[in-house]
């Protein structure tokens, strides 16, 4: 049975130019960029190949950009910096809607003295300026919005955020893990002072990441040691780095126009489930969305009974963020969106270049059936 994979918001496949790329520094290329010699040196500069590729992606400068092992510690260190740097300062603004790894250092920096406000969203997950306009007080060290939702595909008002932000002096972190490859991104233009990347999202290996920090602003490292400049300690993945250099070069011969492909896929998937099956709800903002992601629920389906069953026929889906699948409890998204859990319980499903319209068609064929069996058990 062949698989189906829509839950490109968890992990992306690793492109096959990415792994080709990473397997001479998995082998003779094996010297470490910090020695002096020939060997290393020659790994050093592809390092740096990477970095200027990425500078290049989001318009920042070489010397701006940090790897980090992921982009949950590149959020935790943008956040730890921050509140390291200004220690008179004790409160944050972030939304009810963030990362896991955002959250859970809010839950940490509040049993430890700081206030938090979380901004709250609309029923289509829409955040407020004016709301945040008004949260900031004379001792907010930081605001931290994401630019894309990983669960119902929001795009966030980042460039307007920032703005607010510079005004107060305040500074602006923003996680960008979902969006990279999907939208454009431009640190200079968003007024983002540091900022959260996964190279798993857009097809390159798990287990690396970056963090941007804009030149000048105060920063206080979380692993402390000589590499990326006294800023991340620990010795560079070579390999990894490299892998993800490769993968953002292909976005930036590509000009997103993969992009186009897949919103035109996934508006067809909604129209056509949309046709077959009634009672359909798609939640977010459906204008100002991430092109590849659908966030669908139908009427009286459980979506756990849901996703099971597509399995079954080698299908993937999920119901929310992979970070929080083996917790059993709802979505901290879909609760803030006030979302009855109880009715409408949503599939999540999110696209890639390798999806194809034979894939959806086999998924909505499926998804009829699972729907049909499900609403006739009860």
């Amino acid at each position: 049975m062949s698989k189906i994979y829509l839950d490109n918001n968890a992990t992306t496949k690793c492109d096959l130019e990415v792994f080709n790329s990473m397997l001479p520094y998995l082998g003779e290329q094996f010297g470490n960029p910090s020695s002096v010699y020939s060997l290393g040196r020659e790994v050093k500069e592809k390092v740096q190949e990477a970095r200027r590729n990425i500078s290049e992606l989001i318009n920042a400068k070489e010397e701006e950009i940090i790897f980090t092992s992921c982009a949950s510690e590149a959020n935790v260190c943008a956040i730890m910096s921050a509140v390291r740097s200004y220690p008179l300062k004790k409160h944050i603004i972030t939304t009810k809607v963030e990362h896991a790894s955002i959250m859970e250092t809010m839950k940490y920096l509040e049993s430890v003295g700081y206030r938090v406000t979380y901004l709250s969203v609309d029923n289509y997950g829409r955040i407020s300026l004016e709301e945040i306009k008004k949260s900031i007080c004379d001792d907010t060290c930081l605001i931290t919005v994401m630019m894309a939702n990983n669960e119902i595909g929001n795009i966030y008002p980042v460039k307007e955020i920032g703005e607010i932000a510079r005004r107060h002096h305040i500074l602006f972190h923003c996680d960008a893990v979902q969006a990279i490859g999907k939208v454009p991104i431009d640190v200079s233009l968003m007024n983002i002072d540091t900022l959260s990347l996964a190279g798993h999202k857009i097809h390159a290996p798990k287990g690396i990441g970056v963090l941007y920090v804009k030149n000048g602003i105060p920063f206080v490292p979380l692993i402390f040691g000589h590499q990326e400049k006294n800023r991340r300690g620990g010795t560079e993945n070579v390999p990894y780095i490299i892998g993800l250099g490769k993968a953002v070069e292909i976005i930036l011969k590509d000009q997103y126009q993969s992009n186009e492909k897949i919103e035109k896929l996934r508006d067809y998937m909604e129209d056509e489930i949309k046709k077959e099956i009634d009672d359909t709800m798609i939640y977010g903002d459906l204008d100002k969305r991430l092109p590849n992601t659908s966030s669908i629920a139908f009427r009286d389906v459980d979506a756990n009974q849901l996703m099971l069953l597509l399995e079954s026929f080698g299908i993937f889906v999920s119901t929310g963020s992979a970070c929080n699948s083996e917790i059993a409890e709802d979505s901290h998204v879909l609760v803030a969106c006030g979302v009855n859990l109880e009715q409408y319980s949503p599939i999540r499903i999110s696209l890639s270049k390798y999806n194809t319209k034979e894939e959806i068609d086999v998924f909505v064929k499926h998804l009829v059936q699972c729907v049909s069996m499900i609403r006739r058990r009860k």
